[in-house]
């Protein structure tokens, strides 16, 4: 069996590493079109860490190594092309080919900012040394811009239209972490960013935030390019749409990580996720699909981090707003101490008192808590299991 694994991500290896377990005999090549390395902990070159990923283990099990560019996959012949022309033969791949950071359109002069995606993103900032960076958006990627502006000496300037990580935390932890990085020297302002001239950004068409350097972390769209070229079946012309395995409209293709689609826990449908958490289960699930192997491993949303080296938030599963949204009537419990952290909320159903998410903020770590919480939802567990009484 010939498998070809496109990207060198969290996806990509895990792919390559999980299919040589899976099935000893396969002959795996893997191709990327970069040097791998962890990408989400790419703002701590700041501080002088070494980011390479080494492909030793995969070698060891005689996975072949290529650093080039797939330009185009010919379905047909079952093959991938190189840029150089060569052609690699498949019979199955693994397409894990991440995402891109987008700009919004609507931002004028948005075309020249800097975005946090590659490790040439970080350096710029740390060649460039300046003294204030803007930071438009409110994501992850955008706290993470912050953590490095601040270790190189720059003072970082957030510009957020709602609020910190929505999609990860209540509204009331959202406040917390913005008051905790407040304290630690992080700027915030609220509005709408609307153009970005020389060395400001304007924001609610009056307001201006001076800066020498702007970067937007607004979010990412899939790299979809070898698969819309190919053909495969989109979700919403914008995701590679996937089954609970991986497996694209093509049954010899598969795709994971930030490209692809996952079947959400709650709903049984096919969602974006877009995090590494999700890419690592679902690059287990394509290998084990390889082996015939029909079931999956469920894809809950697990998301933990760390900013300015002190300040822990966890999120698992979906938030009170989400919850309604996806149709639950849900209530919540507010939780302290006793390994929950300093601040957290735990959203159940009313009616079963299902767990269905968790979100919290602290000074210290509390991931673990969150695997609980993660395992709860899996099995569907009542907040009772987690030594929660609710009324």
């Amino acid at each position: 069996m010939k498998v070809v694994v496109v990207g060198f991500g969290l996806g990509g290896l895990g792919s390559a590493w999980h299919v040589a377990e899976q099935v000893p005999d396969a002959k795996i090549t893997v191709i990327g079109d970069e040097r791998p390395y962890v990408r989400h902990k790419l703002r701590l070159v700041t501080q002088g860490m070494d980011l390479w990923v080494s492909t030793k283990h995969l070698e060891s099990k005689d996975v072949e190594i290529i650093l080039d560019k797939v330009t185009k996959i010919k379905r047909e012949q079952k093959e991938v092309v190189l840029s150089d022309g060569k052609t690699i033969p498949y019979d199955y791949l693994i397409l894990a080919t991440g995402s891109n950071p987008t700009i919004p359109s609507r931002l004028r002069g948005g075309e020249n900012c800097a975005v946090f995606r590659r490790l040439e993103d970080v350096q710029k900032l740390i060649d460039e040394k300046p003294n204030e960076v803007a930071i438009i958006g409110a994501s992850f990627v955008a706290l993470h811009v912050a953590d490095a502006a601040r270790a190189i000496g720059a003072k970082p300037k957030v510009i957020v239209r709602s609020r910190l990580i929505r999609r990860s935390l209540e509204p009331e932890l959202s406040a917390k972490l913005e008051e905790f990085l407040a304290e630690r020297g992080v700027e915030f302002v609220h509005g709408k960013p609307k153009e970005v001239r020389d060395s400001k950004v304007i924001v609610d068409g009056d307001k201006e935030v001076s800066s020498e350097m702007t970067f937007v972390a607004t979010g990412v769209s899939p790299e979809i390019t070898l698969a819309k070229e190919a053909g495969l079946e989109l979700l919403d012309g914008w995701v590679i749409k996937t089954d609970q395995q991986g497996r694209t409209s093509d049954p010899d293709i598969f795709a994971v990580g930030d490209n692809a689609t996952v079947i959400d826990i709650f709903t049984n449908k096919p969602i974006y996720m877009g995090i590494g958490t999700a890419a690592s289960i679902m690059a287990l699930n394509a290998a084990k699909a390889l082996t015939g192997f029909k079931a999956a491993y469920r894809v809950p949303r697990f998301q933990k981090d760390v900013f300015f080296g002190g300040i822990h938030m966890a999120s698992v599963g979906l938030t009170s707003v989400e919850a309604e949204n996806e149709g639950f009537e849900a209530d919540r419990v507010y939780l302290s101490g006793d390994g929950w952290g300093d601040y957290a909320y735990l959203v159940y159903e009313k009616s079963t008192k299902r767990v269905l998410g968790f979100s919290a903020i602290s000074r210290e770590e509390v991931g673990w808590k969150g695997m609980e919480v993660m395992m709860a939802m899996i099995r569907r567990w009542p907040v009772s299991k987690l030594g929660v009484e609710v009324s």
